[in-house]
Parts: structure tokens; C-alpha cells; sequence
């Protein structure tokens, strides 16, 4: 006879292939994502005390055109609303755009890439506003610009009609490096509401040193972006299908400055025709909601709900302590029975008078004094609590600050090792181009467990392994934590693994640990992969 299996005892695949289907069945196309990105880094939020108002500009990263904006506050009795209107940057003329557009025209053999690139830039400036100022640039070993800011648009035209494929493909493109320097000296001072790069690249980085360094170069352009509120939006051009995979660093770069990547297709090296308008909707969209408080009786958080015409929809929480900004406290009415009179302190309560003389006032203060210890002892309680509240709360931002000033140290140890090697490359490579430095051999190797035996070398005495991409080993795994772990060598020169609050754990020769010292031939699991470690002898 058959055994039945139960839902519990299905494997992964199947379980997730059953909700899957019973989720669709549920809830058709209701189910499917309709969420909008938030742009974190646009968010202001302004009180005005004087007309019990709150102003908050925000700005949405994928999805532009705001139609509809709602705010409410939960309460006991059920849902408040709060009236709310909205304005978009557009229509208060505050939506002009600084526009950084680089053209990477390295490599004479991508000739037919360049004129496809140059195509749809004539197509975007095209699109572009008067108000709106645009610097063209090419990169090819060197950042060149062809078409300064205050350009006039024929001249302008003229020049990028003429940006032909330029540079040697024996020198090294420098891509990131080179386009942080051109966005803090061209972007930095510009007044403009938004300030956009677009980049329009293959995404080969060719920083010697491989991608440790590409990877430093990358957050380095991250970074400065960030400081001066640069959206960088990537635009990938790729020779051939299997060299997508270089889009991996363009697309980190536009989700960590909040813009968009978009990939041309590769045979015939175009577009879709939304993309431009899109892009330039997203950089200029947004606006300011303002939220009238004034029937708030107390601060509470306030939760604010955006719609788009296409029926996305996005959602912020604007802070009690926001709030209490535009709640100004009122004095207490003279007439509050609560409220007290000069020369009688909080707390104290007036004795009735006494009918019976001294009789009355002994009766009355006799009353009184239970009270009074009760009050007193309440306090002393109050205090207690009070003090060893603050005491925990102290201990564990002490506690946080250590462990934060750790992870930055090893940080820093790490950033300072890659740029060190980075740029002893560097110097090699200028004193003498022609010479081939050889690089050094491996401490160790993580040799994966499976069919292909692939090995990972272990070049720095401090390695990060993980899903993310800042990871000096990248495994692409979801059982994966995105920090999982790291191997260090130590001043024994012992190798240590040190689980980094992972979700799966860290498991060494078939046991749970959170660290442990390494040895020649170690089974290393991390979720559902495994490797050994294997020094190089």
C-alpha cells in the first residue's frame, strides 16, 4: 500500500511549487508586486509649529507621476485620517536637473557599440527641457569632455555627433576611478535640484589588481556619489550575451545612489522606448506632501501613502518626535482644576477648611500623611527604575560602540591592505608599463565540494565570504548570509573562521561553531555548500 506524504514532509521545491500555486489560485494578479521604491536619501521632512503643518518631499527610485497621496494615524477606536495634499517638483517649477552623461568609448573594435550609444544620447538630450544643464563626456583611458555645462545645444549636437571609439585596447580603462573624479569636480558646486550621472558602458573596469580592486574603485564612486546626493543611473551595453555578467558592479553602483541600470539589447544594441523618458520622470519626479496636524490632539506617528499612475504604491512613517515639532505644548488653562497656583507646588492638594478650629486641621493633616507616604514611596520607586534603565540602556551602547569600533578597525585593516596592493600595481605599471608584475601566490584555497573541485584563493590575511557583492569570495547562493563569514590569519599565523551572525550558522567538520581554527583539509558548510580549506604548501 502507498504511503501518503504529508505537506511537512514534501521536499523544499515541491512545498514552495504548492504555495506558489494555492497563492495564484487565491489571489490572481492581486498577488503580484505593486510596491514603489522610496528614495531614501530624497526624504525631507519640515515642521511648521506656527500652522500645525508637516512638509515632506520624497522622491520614488523606480516609478515616477505621484497622483495620489493619503495619510493616516492608528488608534484604539480604529484608523484617523489626516488631510494631506500634494504637490510634484514639476508643477512648482523646482524640478530642474543637472545631467553628467558619459559615453565609454573605449577599445577601436566597439565602433558599432559607440554609434548605437551615441544614438540614444541624441535621443535623451532631445527629450531634455531648456531649463535642464547637460555636460557630455567620453571615457576611454582618460575622462574627456566633448561638451562643457551652458554648451549651446548646437554646438552642443555638433559635438556629440563626433565621438568616435577612441584609446588602445592594450591600456587599462579605468572606469570607476576616473568617473568619481569627474563627479566630484563637475557635479560638486552645480545648484541644480537633482544632479544625475548616466553612464553608458560595457562595465569593464580594468583597475589592475582584480576585482578587489575594481570593487574598491566601485565603492569609492559609491561613496562620493552619495555625499553629493548624485543619482547615478547605468545603462549596460553589451558586445555579447555571455558578457553581461559585467553589469553586476553597474548595477550596485544605481541601487546604492538610488537610480536605474538598463540593459540594451545585445544583436541589435537598442533600447526600449520607454527607457529614456522613464529615466528622466524618476530624476525629476517627486514632490512634497503637506500634512495638515492641527486635529491631532497628541504627537503619534504618522503613516504617509503615495500612489502612481500605474497604480504603484509606496509608504513612509513620519516620526512621533516629527510630528511633536508641529504640535507646539500649550500652557495649561487657568481655569484646569489640575493646573497650580502660585506658591503651591505639584502634588500638594489644599486641606478643607476646619469646622472646629485646630480640631478640623489636626483631622485633616492626619488624613493627609498616608498619602503622602504612599506619594513617597512611588517616587523612590519611580527613581530606582529610572536609574537602572539608564544604567542597561548605557551598557548597551557601550557594548555597540565596542563592537562597532571592532568591525570598523578590521575594516579599515582590510580597505588599507587592498589599497596597498592596489597601488604598489599602480606604481609598477607607471614606472614601466611594459613590465608584467607577477602576482603573488595565495595564502590558501577554499576548494568547493562539488563536480567542478573550483578553487577560490585566499589572497588577504583578512577574507570576507558571503552573498553580497562587496565580498572578497561571492557565492551566489540564498542559503547564503550576505556578510556570512571571515578567515583571518592571526599573529600565530592560525587561520580562523569567525561566523558573522549569519542565518544558517557556520558548521566545521559536522559541528555548529562561531569560531574555529582552521586546519589542513577542514570541512567548511556554509548552508548548503560546502568547501575545504587547503593551505598553500
Amino acid at each position: 500500500m502507498k504511503k501518503e506524504r504529508s505537506y511537512c514532509q514534501m521536499k523544499s521545491p515541491y512545498r514552495w511549487a504548492l504555495l506558489s500555486g494555492i497563492a495564484f489560485l487565491l489571489f490572481g494578479t492581486q498577488g503580484q508586486s505593486q510596491e514603489a521604491k522610496v528614495a531614501k536619501s530624497s526624504v525631507q521632512i519640515r515642521a511648521h509649529a506656527t500652522e500645525k503643518k508637516i512638509e515632506v518631499s520624497v522622491r520614488l527610485v523606480d516609478t515616477p507621476n505621484v497622483t495620489l497621496a493619503s495619510a493616516s494615524i492608528e488608534q484604539p477606536s480604529g484608523t484617523k485620517t489626516v488631510p494631506t495634499t500634494w504637490a510634484s517638483f514639476d508643477s512648482k517649477g523646482d524640478a530642474k536637473c543637472a545631467w553628467l552623461v558619459v559615453i565609454d568609448n573605449s577599445n577601436p573594435a566597439r565602433k558599432k557599440t559607440v554609434d548605437a550609444c551615441v544614438r540614444e544620447v541624441q535621443k535623451f538630450v532631445s527629450q531634455l527641457p531648456a531649463s535642464d544643464a547637460v555636460m557630455l563626456a567620453t571615457l576611454a583611458r582618460d575622462f574627456t569632455v566633448a561638451a562643457p555645462f551652458e554648451t549651446k545645444t548646437a554646438e552642443r549636437d555638433a559635438a556629440l555627433s563626433s565621438i568616435k571609439t577612441d584609446g588602445e585596447s592594450s591600456l587599462a580603462t579605468l572606469l570607476y576611478q576616473n568617473l568619481r573624479q569627474a563627479v566630484s569636480e563637475h557635479l560638486e558646486k552645480r545648484k541644480e535640484t537633482r544632479k544625475a550621472v548616466v553612464l553608458l558602458t560595457d562595465g569593464k573596469d580594468e583597475t589592475p589588481g582584480g576585482q578587489g580592486a575594481i570593487s574598491i574603485r566601485r565603492d569609492e564612486l559609491i561613496k562620493k556619489a552619495k555625499e553629493l546626493g548624485v543619482i547615478v543611473h547605468t545603462i549596460g551595453f553589451a558586445e555579447l550575451a555571455s558578457e553581461a555578467n559585467w553589469f553586476a558592479d553597474l548595477k550596485e553602483i544605481s541601487h546604492e545612489t538610488e537610480g536605474l541600470h538598463v540593459a540594451a539589447e545585445v544583436s541589435t544594441r537598442q533600447l526600449a522606448p520607454e527607457t529614456w523618458p522613464t529615466l528622466q520622470e524618476v530624476t525629476r519626479g517627486g514632490g512634497t506632501a503637506v500634512l495638515d496636524v492641527s486635529g491631532l490632539e497628541k504627537p503619534m506617528p504618522i503613516k504617509l501613502d503615495l500612489q502612481t499612475a500605474t497604480g504603484k504604491r509606496a509608504s513612509l512613517v513620519i516620526p512621533e518626535d516629527e510630528v511633536a515639532k508641529a504640535l507646539p505644548v500649550q500652557a495649561p488653562s487657568p481655569q484646569d482644576p489640575t493646573s497650580t497656583t502660585p506658591g503651591q507646588t505639584a502634588g500638594e492638594t489644599k486641606a478643607p477648611a476646619a469646622e472646629d478650629g485646630e480640631k478640623g486641621s489636626v483631622k485633616a493633616d492626619s488624613a493627609a500623611v498616608p498619602e503622602k507616604k504612599m506619594m513617597a514611596t512611588w517616587i523612590w520607586w519611580a527613581l530606582g527604575g529610572s536609574v537602572a534603565l539608564l544604567l542597561m540602556v548605557i551598557l548597551i551602547a557601550v557594548s555597540r560602540r565596542r563592537a562597532a569600533e571592532e568591525e570598523r578597525r578590521i575594516e579599515e585593516l582590510r580597505t588599507a591592505e587592498k589599497a596597498r596592493v592596489l597601488e604598489e600595481m599602480l606604481v609598477d605599471q607607471q614606472s614601466d608599463p611594459g613590465t608584467v608584475r607577477v602576482t603573488p601566490a595565495p595564502f590558501a584555497y577554499l576548494e568547493m565540494c562539488d563536480a567542478d573541485q573550483t578553487r577560490h584563493s585566499v589572497t588577504m590575511t583578512n577574507f570576507r565570504i558571503g552573498r553580497g557583492q562587496h565580498n572578497d569570495l561571492v557565492l551566489r547562493n540564498d542559503s547564503v548570509s550576505g556578510n556570512h563569514c571571515t578567515l583571518t590569519r592571526n599573529r600565530q599565523g592560525e587561520w580562523v573562521l569567525t561566523d558573522l551572525k549569519s542565518g544558517n550558522g557556520l558548521i566545521v567538520n559536522g559541528s555548529q561553531v562561531k569560531e574555529a581554527v582552521l586546519r589542513q583539509g577542514d570541512l567548511i558548510e556554509l548552508g548548503d555548500l560546502k568547501m575545504r580549506f587547503l593551505l598553500n604548501m
